[in-house]
């Protein structure tokens, strides 16, 4: 079986790793990444293991390759253009979308962001057939995993791309029998999330409990360096939080302590601010006094 994957991410390697280590017939197609590093990075990786890659160079160079490759069965992770299903031809096994996120509760192109930041109790990875509506074909393949308290952004977009291994071969190994199972979304309860704009990354101490500021942060980091507030009209952004639940009589976002941490009222208690971002200077919340930050003065004011 001749296998395709489609990429613009380093989230692509584990599944071509453990394909390639079973000595399957495997090819990437990759849409280069904003950074060049990662586009390096992954082309060696390729390079290493024989992997053959093609570097897209127009929008119609997919279509292109799927006809002269001539894949048995296309998996696209992190690629981020929606494709015309009917240019893809007719593949033996059909074309599957894995996505890092719930079904179809969580639609869009930054899942995981919505996720966390939404506080959910698990972050899910889906596999589902690709069809002409973004992230709305029959799932045939997830997994849940717990969102647990030390997880982030960049984390859970690692972890799951170990994870998605385990769906590609079940489908791999359903497939030759005709065993696949699909299994329709449930249109009711569909939702799309747009990519996170610069009010979705934002702290609100006025509206926000702690609770809410602690799962931002989570989802800010570290692709944004953190969820972005300010001091003294610098920006601030906070990567890592302790939420505090005892009640506090300052105004939101009032600093209350530098001495151990940095100590901030917020709705409902406060937050240990554990590690920030100051203006591009990276450093822990137990040396905010010695970057001029003090007690009574307001974040975000």
């Amino acid at each position: 079986m001749k296998i395709g994957v489609i990429s613009s991410t380093e989230v692509c390697q584990p599944v071509l790793y453990h394909l390639a280590s079973k000595r399957a017939s495997v090819s990437l197609f990759y849409a280069a990444a904003p950074e060049a590093a990662i586009t390096k990075q992954v082309v060696s990786f390729c390079n290493g293991y024989h992997i053959p890659i093609v570097l897209e160079t127009t929008k119609e160079h997919i279509y292109e390759w799927i006809r002269n490759d001539q894949p048995d069965i296309v998996f696209i992770t992190g690629y981020g253009l929606l494709l015309n299903v009917n240019g893809l031809g007719s593949l033996k096994y059909g074309v599957f979308n894995v996505h890092f996120g719930s079904l179809p509760n969580y639609r869009g192109p930054s899942p995981v962001f919505w996720q966390l930041k939404n506080g959910e109790k698990t972050i899910d990875v889906c596999i589902h057939k690709l069809t002409s509506k973004a992230d709305a074909g029959p799932v045939v393949w997830r997994k849940s995993i717990a969102n647990e308290e030390h997880h982030n952004y960049t984390f859970i977009n690692q972890y799951l791309s170990n994870v998605l291994v385990e769906g590609v071969d079940f489908i791999l190994n359903c497939l030759p029998g005709g065993k696949l199972m699909e299994f329709p979304q449930d249109e009711t309860k569909a939702k799309y999330y747009s990519r996170p704009l610069l009010k979705d990354v934002m702290i609100n101490w006025h509206t926000m409990q702690a609770a809410a500021i602690f799962n931002l942060c989570k989802a800010c980091n570290s692709w944004n360096w953190g969820a972005i507030t300010s001091y003294k009209g610098a920006e601030l952004k906070i990567l890592d939080a302790t939420i505090s639940t005892g009640q506090q009589n300052k105004e939101p976002g009032t600093i209350i302590s530098v001495e151990k941490n940095l100590v901030v009222a917020c709705l409902d208690g406060s937050c240990s601010i554990n590690f920030m971002n100051l203006n591009g200077i990276f450093f822990p919340g137990r040396y905010a006094g010695n970057f001029g930050i003090a007690v009574d003065h307001r974040l975000g004011g």
